[in-house]
């Protein structure tokens, strides 16, 4: 029989095949409208799709390198996240902006609460990001902080996912239970934290900024100043 810290050294140990599990996840949510169409798709697409999908790579990277023992090169690498990171976030403003641009091609309301989940999603990103980085020689809190960055942007993956599904037949339903699901995961990992007597602060954490999040951007449309600064924000070179 296994102890507690043995369960917690295998999971960890094997967190890359977790982020295997999230690309795999992203890439078939977002086939049809993206890697099925990569000849006709224009740049800032590209821009946004290959940060992204860089980013995934790299979260698969690390904890490979970590758990074989490659700790000079898993540093290394993990400094292209100081570039990759600020590209990450600059190709997610211009894709939110492009989107409100075309604001009149989407349904009532949507861009606007669209617009709120990507800006909600994206300080979460870089909030867990900084801390992991900040926590770098911390490795169990660093690990933690590292798993939430990836949270945030399943969201719209799982939102294009679930519409396959039998009875999942509206965008309102998909975007709600995706982020069921993702408030479940933390749940999830919250409670493998509390078999080894000690909950640190990350999963504590996100849990929070994700129910904040999930409840707010289902009333965000009825904001007018919300709309009135994504007008704004629409007319910004970036």
């Amino acid at each position: 029989m296994t102890d507690n810290k043995t369960n917690r050294k295998i999971f960890y140990g094997n967190a890359y095949l977790y982020f295997i599990l999230a690309a795999v996840v992203t890439i078939f949510a977002f086939f049809p409208s993206y890697f099925n169409r990569l000849t006709s798709t224009d740049d800032a697409h590209h821009f946004h799709g290959i940060t992204a999908t860089l980013w995934l790579v790299l979260l698969i990277i690390q904890p490979f390198l970590y758990k074989t023992g490659n700790l000079r090169w898993h540093r290394m690498i993990g400094k292209i996240s100081f570039v990759l990171v600020p590209l990450i976030i600059i190709s997610a403003l211009n894709m939110v902006q492009i989107m409100l641009i075309n604001k009149a091609s989407y349904p009532p309301n949507i861009p606007d609460r669209l617009a709120f989940i990507d800006f909600a999603t994206l300080v979460q990103f870089l909030l867990f990001y900084l801390l992991a980085i900040y926590k770098r020689k911390e490795i169990q809190l660093h690990a933690r902080y590292m798993v939430c960055t990836v949270l945030g942007p399943l969201i719209p993956a799982l939102t294009r996912l679930l519409f396959r599904f039998p009875g999942i037949d509206n965008f309102n339903k998909s975007l709600n239970i995706s982020y069921i699901i993702i408030e479940v995961v933390l749940i999830l990992l919250l409670l493998d934290d509390k078999r080894s007597g000690k909950i640190p602060l990350p999963y504590v954490l996100a849990i929070i900024l994700f129910i904040v999040q999930h409840l707010l951007m289902n009333f965000v449309a009825e904001w007018e100043w919300w709309i009135k600064l994504m007008e704004t924000f629409a007319l910004l070179k970036i």
